[in-house]
């Protein structure tokens, strides 16, 4: 008995080896009903390959943008059953090649540029701000007050740079007065601070915690300029620290409207936005503040007050690493 032709002029057994063979996934079709679909299309499309023969085209994709590119022709990237799939038509076929991986790849890169771009836009903006005070006459005394803070805060870039991301090496902890990281992170916001009319008001004890000192400023730098500029102008922005167990609890207090909460929660996520949509930056701020705080053991959180909204975080004190519960 010979054996069947397949219409690739091969023997069907031979045809479905190299056929299932193909990383892509293939689906043959004549008269809107699919003639056959390899290993790999099956796999993609959630479909067993037997069954799908003669199944008209829309009943084994599924999906009618894909239907639509065999019909139309060309060529389309999108998403679906959890996978980024790019398809191609010819007369007589659909290629489906899964590019999930590469996508997520992509995103990731896109994710860390834009975390370093955050990170480093404050010494940058320091340093520049420090520079150009110099161009003036200065008593010496005050020269060199602008000459070592943008040294301090160019140190810093440095490290920021060799950190790349909040998540690439762990913080370098140490023992730290909160008080003198908050006065840093207050004047560099100074200006922020001014642009927007904003009164800070703090009430933070002597406290020494133990945290990455540089990962402690952005941390501050983040929720007090979030207050600042997502709040309202001309008002009062409220810190606030206190030791709750084994960790220090700082709140940073605003006199906005109060959100809702699970509209809060979502500012933690990656590329959130706060209520002034228009105001520029990434939407990384809230996100990068949680990431912080969790590497050296404690939380981020934000809930809606009567009269405006909380931001804090926990630290730990001197010699101590547990976490605590967010305020309830």
């Amino acid at each position: 008995m010979e054996g069947r032709v397949d219409a690739s002029g091969l023997g069907a057994e031979a045809f479905g080896d190299w056929f299932d063979a193909l990383d892509d996934g293939l689906i043959l079709v004549r008269g809107g009903r699919v003639v056959r679909l390899n290993a790999a299309a099956g796999r993609l499309l959630e479909v067993d390959p037997e069954a799908a023969v003669g199944v008209p085209l829309i009943g084994v994709l599924r999906d009618h943008r894909l239907e639509t590119v065999f019909c139309e022709g060309g060529e389309v990237e999108l998403e679906t059953r959890g996978r980024v799939l790019r398809a191609k038509a010819t007369p007589t076929s659909l290629l489906l090649r899964d590019i999930t991986e590469a996508r997520r790849a992509q995103e990731s890169a896109r994710e860390l540029l834009a975390v370093l771009s955050h990170e480093l836009r404050t010494p940058a903006t320091a340093i520049r701000s420090s520079l150009e005070a110099l161009r003036y006459p200065l008593p010496e005394e005050q020269r060199e007050r602008f000459l070592a803070h943008a040294e301090a805060e160019t140190e810093r870039l440095v490290r920021l740079l060799d950190d790349l991301t909040v998540d690439v090496k762990p913080p370098r902890l140490r023992s730290l007065a909160l008080r003198e990281v908050l006065a840093r992170a207050e004047a560099l916001l100074e200006d922020t601070f001014e642009a927007h009319r904003v009164r800070l008001k703090t009430d933070v004890p002597p406290l020494m915690v133990w945290a990455d000192a540089d990962k402690l400023l952005q941390v501050l730098i983040n929720l007090l300029e979030n207050a600042a500029i997502h709040g309202p102008d001309g008002a009062t922005v409220h810190l606030s620290a206190r030791p709750v167990g084994s960790m220090v609890q700082v709140v940073v207090r605003d006199e906005g409207t109060p959100l809702p909460q699970g509209g809060i929660e979502r500012l933690f996520e990656p590329h959130a936005r706060g209520r002034r949509v228009k105001v520029k930056g990434t939407g990384l701020g809230l996100y990068i503040v949680r990431s912080i705080a969790q590497r050296w053991g404690g939380q981020a959180w934000g809930r809606p007050l009567p009269s405006g909204n909380e931001f804090g975080f926990s630290v730990p004190l001197k010699g101590s690493a547990q976490a605590s519960e967010p305020p309830r």
